[in-house]
């Protein structure tokens, strides 16, 4: 019999088809049959698939406890804070307080006010009017202390809420210590309120000119002041 393509191709298919067919037979027999779980194995799986998921739930609780915490710290921080800030205030006025009363020294830009007797004093006039008396360092003071001044010193010596000015003879007591003129009257403060206050037209300074008294003024830009001494009044 003949051969021809048709017979060549067909075999060559059949060849083909059976070449596949073994091979999958054989591919089929060396793979592993498919492992089947126990129950046993099955219930232990169950098992720790539970357990993985209640570590998850723990785990999600614990980190809203951590944010819940760290919320709470974060308040007390914020009240520490305004707590802090709070005695901070209350230091910084006592400290203020203290200033004011002596208790603490002081320093600061202030203003310089000179008091002395009239050079000139005619015979014929009364000597006492042309010196220096406590009402003129009150009216300097008073002044002083209207305008602001924080601290204020007569020759160097502090005055304090409770201290008095008074004339003995031809000097001024001040708290019992006495000076004689002139009287430098020294103000912590705004030099640029206390000297308008002291020099406007009418005021203490027009007043103690009219008095007889010679008046110098001027700004300081450091005048220090020293605590009041335990002990002194």
């Amino acid at each position: 019999m003949r051969l021809t393509g048709r017979h060549v191709i067909f075999s060559l298919v059949l060849f083909v088809s059976g070449f596949l067919v073994a091979f999958s037979y054989q591919q089929t027999n060396q793979d592993p049959q498919v492992y089947q779980l126990t129950d046993k194995q099955l219930e232990k799986d169950f098992y720790y698939r539970q357990q993985l998921i209640n570590i998850e739930k723990e785990n999600q609780s614990i980190r809203e406890d951590i944010e819940e915490k760290k919320s709470e710290i974060q308040k007390m921080e914020n009240q520490l804070a305004n707590q802090e800030q709070t005695v901070s205030d209350y230091v910084q006025d006592k400290k203020t307080l203290q200033k004011l009363t002596g208790e603490l020294p002081v320093k600061g830009i202030g203003v310089e006010i000179q008091l002395k007797d009239a050079d000139y004093i005619p015979s014929e006039e009364n000597v006492n009017q042309y010196i220096v008396h406590d009402s003129h360092i009150h009216k300097v003071v008073n002044e002083l202390l209207s305008a602001g001044a924080n601290a204020i010193a007569i020759n160097g010596q502090r005055l304090y809420r409770d201290s008095y000015i008074a004339c003995v003879g031809p000097v001024v007591s001040v708290d019992g210590v006495q000076h004689p003129a002139p009287f430098v009257i020294t103000a912590i403060g705004n030099p640029d309120v206390l000297m308008p206050s002291l020099t406007l037209k009418g005021g203490v300074v027009d007043q103690l000119l009219s008095d007889n008294v010679e008046v110098t003024t001027q700004k300081k830009d450091i005048i220090n002041m020293d605590a009041r001494l335990t002990g002194e009044r």
